[in-house]
């Protein structure tokens, strides 16, 4: 399941949106006419974009994204193409290529992917279920109500991909309410339901305050710390690794002016 995962999460995760999707189409013919080996790659390119914004959630989202450093045969190759493809044919882009986020969470397409993808016993062990959008959304509605608060809190002990965060932040812009001034948590005991969220929380653009953390709610508690430390010390390697390069780029720069490397 990470490779079809990894796919639909890196098409939503293409860095290049435009004001109503409207790039997606010829996008979609540029990307299915790429070989089946350029794919591993591109996952890899996709998420380092999103790597140096926030490096927790790619790193939550490894289980879906790790296969793009393995070695793969020409027929598991073969099957990624065929599978970016299928959802470039069936408009992943025009689902989440949209400048505007609020046209980016119309719809939880990571919750729909693992679903339809999980065997029914694996969902089941999981109590693993796509609760409907309309009934998602009726039920933020009575929550939340006519005048949500400019700044609040989520925190879900069994959050799934976050359809509950998806509808609560479009019914917040339904109202003017900047998601960003909320403060959002999440936590799940399946990796591949946390690594769909954190996918999700960067395509619907929560904003900063946003952490999703995999754990067993009964036996944990609140994950919320853990997550935060993990998201400071995501950040510390991440910017180790950039000074690094800066520095090594600097070396390069004064070797050449002084004629060591051409």
């Amino acid at each position: 399941m990470d490779i079809p995962c990894g796919v639909v999460a890196t098409l939503a995760l293409w860095p290049h949106k435009s004001p109503g999707a409207a790039h997606a189409a010829e996008l979609a013919r540029f990307l299915a006419s790429q070989p089946a080996r350029r794919w591993p790659p591109t996952v890899g390119q996709v998420a380092a974009v999103h790597y140096l914004r926030r490096p927790d959630l790619i790193g939550m989202a490894g289980p879906i994204l790790r296969w793009a450093e393995e070695e793969h045969d020409d027929d598991t190759l073969y099957a990624i193409k065929a599978v970016a493809a299928t959802a470039l044919k069936h408009g992943v882009l025009h689902h989440t290529g949209s400048t505007d986020p609020y046209a980016r969470s119309e719809m939880d397409l990571m919750s729909w992917t693992i679903v339809c993808l999980r065997h029914r016993e694996d969902r089941s062990w999981l109590a693993e279920h796509h609760t409907p959008d309309d009934a998602t959304e009726a039920l933020v509605a009575l929550a939340i109500g006519e005048h949500p608060p400019a700044s609040s809190s989520l925190n879900e002990p069994a959050g799934g991909t976050g359809g509950i965060f998806r509808a609560v932040a479009q019914r917040l812009r339904d109202h003017g309410v900047d998601p960003h001034g909320w403060t959002w948590s999440l936590q799940d005991l399946d990796p591949l339901a946390v690594a769909g969220a954190a996918v999700n929380f960067l395509v619907w653009d929560l904003g900063p305050n946003t952490t999703v953390a995999c754990g067993n709610t009964l036996s944990e508690g609140d994950l919320t710390g853990r997550a935060l430390a993990a998201r400071a010390q995501a950040e510390a390697r991440r910017d180790a690794l950039l000074t690094s390069a800066k520095e090594a780029a600097g070396h390069l720069r004064a070797l050449r002016s002084l004629g060591v490397l051409e």
